[in-house]
């Protein structure tokens, strides 16, 4: 894209963000007026104690009459007034703006957080989990540190400046013209500046959530670090991050001190040439005496007014990183709201017909953002109410596939349809209500087991014991702790992958979907374990449609039908029952024996193990 077609889409950017400020964040926007006015007094009260000194010199200080001590008790009675008014303006707006902020930054967290659910999966899944978080956690709390550590006051001194410069200019504008011209090339340095640093710090943000997501997993896979020995190589992976993140900080320094000192150089010069320049005008006779010729005074008040415009802009050139830093992480999780929705809703959303769901894939071909192909020219039927096995080789899209049926990826081409209506066309209540999935390691909440199973029911939650009941769990429930009010730990690191499985299924049980995609809820479950999963399988599967990715064949050998998938070309090569496609030389046929070899030789394997401990000869 051309540098013109970049600003203008930067505009465009700009223009998109400004509208979500006021409409997500209405708590800025609301009462602004009020709070420029606050800005306003509280600036513009610092400003009168140059004019009551300037009144005290000239009137009283320099020239003592009787009623110098009028003079000069009225001047510090008004500049008293001024400095108590700007005080309390100041305390005002602070309070103010302070807790306008947070709260704005409380509905951008929530707002985002509403969002993150209401995306499309394929866009979470492009974007990750880790960055989603850093932008609204660490990146707000940016705005909080710039609001707190002077952010505020830079608009209280912003318009202190403003006025100090009107000033200047009505008591001499041959001294105002260096002051504000120093300003402006200052102003337009400052910009060219921040535009790179915002580039910058755009870099910094996303390495920082990059650093955190890396992080995490040194973290949180700790015990499979030390089970493999890899310490040095999570450690090295966790240096490499740190590193990034602190050079792309440190390129950020430079731009900055730039700035600084360019700043420090032009304000030294603004406050020489006030002070040269209006000593020497006051004091000798020049030609341009009658025009620029300043009482003692006044003088005075020029120095006080250069000193109230330049330390604000020197702030303003100080705190250009953090107020950079701000705007970047601001507008990072305004990024998050800019987002599409993926919630299909209103007029073009369609209810699913009663009853178990039948399923229709018509030359569907289906990949992964821009990658090749992973399902092609797909064209298949499941009958509502039919339970089929997917069987196949790694890659060969078995999972891709079950995507597919729950809207986790978009096909590329072609109609995915269910219950007769395309899929992307069902609306999200009567979807997240008719069709579920149990993965292979289902994710569980911090809470209980009862929490966990209860999470996805909407209304009554008394037909919980009738589920634990009919799915045959009641004798595990039993063993444990404190029954259902066990605290599964986070992600429910508390229990085997196999109990994760079997509350998993009592969720789902409780939701009860009329179509059901398992991908294989018994994958790495122990023989024990195993049982109790295959008796929940088989009371969650009557009377739904069910779709059972299978890595283990005994799976496809309890289904209705098999569907066979082909590694490497993506497409399905056989349908049938399973005594029908083992019985004919096949894809299947391969799959079945190899399996049976696989399975009889562990059995082997384990009967020469428990031979062993028992110390005799195999």
């Amino acid at each position: 894209m051309s540098e013109r077609g970049l600003a203008d889409l930067g505009r465009a950017r700009a223009r998109e963000l400004g509208r979500l400020i006021a409409s997500t964040t209405p708590v800025l926007t609301v009462g602004l007026p009020l709070t420029l006015l606050l800005a306003f007094v509280a600036g513009a009260g610092r400003i009168v104690t140059p004019l009551t000194v300037q009144y005290a010199l000239d009137h009283g200080l320099l020239e003592p009459h009787e009623g110098t001590a009028g003079v000069v008790a009225r001047a510090a009675g008004v500049g008293a007034a001024a400095t108590v008014t700007a005080v309390l303006a100041s305390w005002w707006l602070n309070r103010r703006v302070y807790r306008r902020t947070e709260a704005a930054l409380a509905e951008l967290r929530a707002a985002g957080v509403a969002r993150i659910h209401e995306m499309a999966a394929e866009t979470f899944a492009r974007t990750g989990s880790a960055d989603l978080v850093s932008r609204l956690t660490g990146d707000v709390d940016a705005v909080t540190t710039f609001v707190q550590n002077g952010g505020l006051m830079l608009l209280v001194n912003v318009t202190q400046m403003i006025i100090a410069g009107v000033l200047i200019a009505v008591y001499s504008w041959q001294l105002a013209v260096p002051v504000l011209a120093t300003a402006v090339l200052l102003f337009v340095a400052m910009r060219r500046v921040q535009a790179l640093v915002a580039r910058r710090f755009t870099v910094v943000r996303e390495s920082v959530s990059a650093l955190q997501s890396t992080v995490g997993e040194a973290v949180t896979g700790i015990s499979v670090i030390r089970s493999t020995g890899t310490e040095a190589r999570s450690r090295a992976m966790v240096e490499e991050a740190v590193e990034h993140t602190a050079s792309a900080q440190r390129r950020t320094l430079v731009p900055l001190h730039f700035n600084t000192a360019f700043g420090e150089i032009a304000i030294s010069f603004v406050t020489v040439v006030v002070i040269v320049a209006g000593v020497r005008w006051s004091t000798a006779h020049t030609r341009w005496e009658p025009t620029l010729h300043l009482s003692a005074g006044e003088l005075v008040a020029m120095l006080l007014l250069v000193t109230f415009f330049v330390r604000p802009l020197q702030m303003l050139v100080q705190m250009l990183g953090e107020a950079q830093n701000a705007v970047v992480g601001w507008r990072r999780a305004l990024e998050i709201l800019a987002t599409p929705s993926g919630v299909v809703e209103g007029g073009d959303a369609r209810e699913l017909p009663a009853g178990p769901v039948a399923v229709d894939l018509h030359d569907v071909a289906a990949a992964y953002g821009d990658g090749p192909p992973v399902l092609r020219e797909l064209t298949v039927g499941i009958a509502a109410g039919e339970h089929v096995a997917v069987v196949g080789e790694t890659g060969s899209g078995k999972s891709t596939f079950a995507r597919l049926l729950t809207r986790q990826i978009a096909p590329r081409h072609g109609r995915v349809l269910l219950g007769g209506l395309p899929a992307g066309q069902v609306s999200d209540l009567s979807f997240q209500r008719r069709v579920a999935v149990v993965p292979q390691d289902p994710f569980l909440f911090d809470a209980t087991i009862a929490d966990n199973i209860l999470a996805g029911v909407r209304g009554d939650a008394g037909a919980l014991d009738e589920i634990v009941d009919s799915l045959g769990l009641r004798p595990w429930i039993d063993t444990l702790p404190e029954g259902l009010d066990t605290r599964v730990g986070t992600r429910g690191d508390r229990l085997s992958a196999g109990e994760r499985q079997l509350v998993a299924l009592a969720r789902t049980a409780l939701v009860d979907p009329d179509l059901l995609v398992l991908d294989e809820a018994t994958s790495g479950v122990d023989p024990a374990t195993d049982v109790r999963v295959q008796h929940a399988l088989g009371a969650l599967t009557v009377g739904r449609t069910t779709v059972s990715i299978a890595h283990r064949m005994v799976t496809a050998e309890r289904a209705d039908r098999v569907l066979v998938f082909v590694f490497d070309h993506g497409r399905l090569v056989q349908s049938g029952r399973h005594d029908e496609l083992v019985g004919v030389p096949g894809h299947y046929a391969r799959l079945h024996a190899a399996w049976v070899e696989h399975t009889a030789g562990a059995d082997e394997r384990h009967q020469t193990l428990l031979h062993h401990n028992d110390g005799s000869t195999p």
